[in-house]
C-alpha cells in the first residue's frame, strides 16, 4: 500500500490536481504540488471558483489524506480551465526562491520574516485547528514571536510565541493576505473605531435610503443563526425591500442579494473592517481587479414598487440562477421558470436534486422568500455549465 508520500509524490510528478484533507478540520485544500519532502510539501491552491490564489505549507503529519481522482475534482478542472481560458486567474505569483537543499519550513518562515509579508498560521491547539493571520516579528531556535493582525477590531492585535511544533501549516500571497499587506499602516490599535450598529427594526427603512444616498459601505447581518455577514452597498431600495451589491472578503465584486427589511437583524454603518473592506476595493478598483470580466458590477435597479418580480422576470427571461434563502430558513438555488403573478406562485427548476426522492422542481410563494441572490461568480458558472 502507498504511504501519504508516495502518494504525494506521484501527484507532484503526474501534475496532478489534489484535494489535501487535514486533520481536525473540515478545511479542504485544493491544488498541484509545487514541492515536496519526505516531512512536508507547498501547493499551489485555488479557491472555488478554479482561480488560482496563493499558496500553502502543509505538514504531511498535518494531512489525513488526499484525493486524485474524484467527482469534485473533475469539476474543479473544468472551472481551472475555463478560467484560464478567460484570462480570469490575475493574482501574482509569491517570490519564494527555493533551493533543493533547503528544508522547505525554514524557506517559508525566514521569507515571510525577511520580506515582512501577511502569511496565515496554522497552529493546532487541544485538537483543534487556530488561524493566525500576521507577521513573524522574530525567529527563535524553537518557535517564532508572532504579530497577529485583526481587521475586524484593530485594538485586539497583539504578540505572541508560536512553537515550530505546534505549527500544522502557513498560508502564504493569498488575495486577501496581499491586501491586507498595503493597508498594515492603517490596521493598528490607535486607528481602531467602535463599532455604529443600529439593531431598531423601526429605524432600518430609513437608514437603508440614507445609505442608497450617500453610497456608504454597509454590513448587514441577518435575523437567523448563519455564519456570514453581507458587505457592500445598497443600490436600490423602496418601502418593502432592497438591493445590496455584494463585496467578497477580498474586497471584489461578488454578486447582488434582494432582502427583505424583516430579514435584517442589524446593520453596522462603520467599523474597522469596513474601513479595510473600502481600502481593498479602492485598490481592486486601481487594478482593474475589482470584477471578474464575465460578471456585471454595473447593473442598474429603479427603486420601484416590487423590485422582486422585476429581478425574478429577468431571470426567467434570461435563464439566470439565484439562490433563495425562505422564511422557513430553507436554502437552495435554481433557476427560475415562471410565476403567476395573480397567486403569487414561483416556478423554480432546482440544481442539486438529491436521489432520496426529491422533485426537480419546486413551488414557492413570493411572500415566503426572505433573500435572494444572484449574478455572482458560481451562478455564472452553471449559467454556463462549469459547475
Amino acid at each position: 500500500m502507498k504511504t501519504l508520500y508516495d502518494k504525494l509524490r506521484t501527484a507532484q510528478i503526474d501534475e496532478q490536481l489534489i484535494n489535501a484533507f487535514q486533520n481536525d478540520s473540515d478545511i479542504v485544500y485544493t491544488g498541484v504540488i509545487q514541492f515536496l519532502s519526505d516531512k512536508d510539501f507547498i501547493m499551489l491552491t485555488y479557491n472555488d471558483y478554479g482561480i488560482q490564489d496563493g499558496e500553502v505549507y502543509l505538514k504531511i503529519s498535518s494531512v489525513k489524506s488526499i484525493d486524485t481522482d474524484s467527482y469534485d475534482l473533475a469539476n474543479m478542472q473544468d472551472r481551472i480551465e475555463f478560467d484560464e481560458k478567460h484570462h480570469l486567474n490575475s493574482q501574482p505569483s509569491f517570490d519564494l526562491p527555493i533551493k533543493m537543499s533547503d528544508s522547505l519550513f525554514d524557506r517559508v518562515i525566514q521569507t515571510l520574516q525577511d520580506d515582512q509579508k501577511v502569511g496565515l498560521v496554522i497552529t493546532a491547539q487541544a485538537g483543534k485547528l487556530k488561524y493566525n493571520e500576521g507577521l513573524i516579528s522574530d525567529l527563535q531556535d524553537d518557535g517564532m514571536v508572532f504579530t497577529n493582525i485583526n481587521k475586524f477590531d484593530f485594538s485586539k492585535q497583539s504578540v505572541f510565541n508560536i512553537r515550530f511544533d505546534d505549527i500544522r501549516g502557513i498560508e502564504f500571497g493569498g488575495t486577501e493576505l496581499q491586501l491586507l499587506q498595503n493597508v498594515l499602516d492603517m490596521v493598528k490599535p490607535e486607528n481602531h473605531v467602535e463599532n455604529e450598529i443600529i439593531v431598531d427594526p423601526s429605524v432600518f427603512r430609513d437608514q437603508i435610503e440614507q445609505l442608497r444616498n450617500s453610497g456608504d459601505w454597509v454590513v448587514i447581518d441577518t435575523n437567523d443563526n448563519r455564519k456570514y455577514f453581507y458587505v457592500g452597498k445598497i443600490i436600490s431600495s423602496n418601502e418593502k425591500e432592497f438591493v445590496m451589491m455584494v463585496v467578497d472578503m477580498n474586497g471584489r465584486f461578488g454578486g447582488y442579494v434582494w432582502i427583505r427589511y424583516d430579514d435584517i437583524g442589524r446593520i453596522i454603518t462603520d467599523s474597522d473592517y469596513l474601513r479595510v473592506i473600502d481600502k481593498f476595493v479602492i485598490e481592486n478598483k486601481h487594478n482593474k481587479h475589482f470584477a471578474l470580466p464575465v460578471l456585471n458590477s454595473d447593473r442598474a435597479f429603479d427603486n420601484a414598487d416590487n423590485i422582486l418580480i422585476h429581478i425574478i422576470t429577468q431571470s426567467i427571461q434570461y435563464q439566470k440562477v439565484i439562490r433563495f434563502e425562505t422564511a422557513d430558513e430553507d436554502n437552495f438555488a435554481g433557476y427560475p421558470t415562471s410565476i403567476d403573478l395573480q397567486t403569487g406562485v414561483l416556478n423554480v427548476e432546482l440544481l442539486d436534486v438529491d436521489d432520496d426522492g426529491d422533485l426537480p422542481t419546486r413551488q414557492i410563494g413570493i411572500e415566503n422568500i426572505r433573500e435572494m441572490a444572484f449574478d455572482y461568480f458560481k451562478a455564472f458558472l452553471t449559467e454556463n455549465e462549469i459547475d
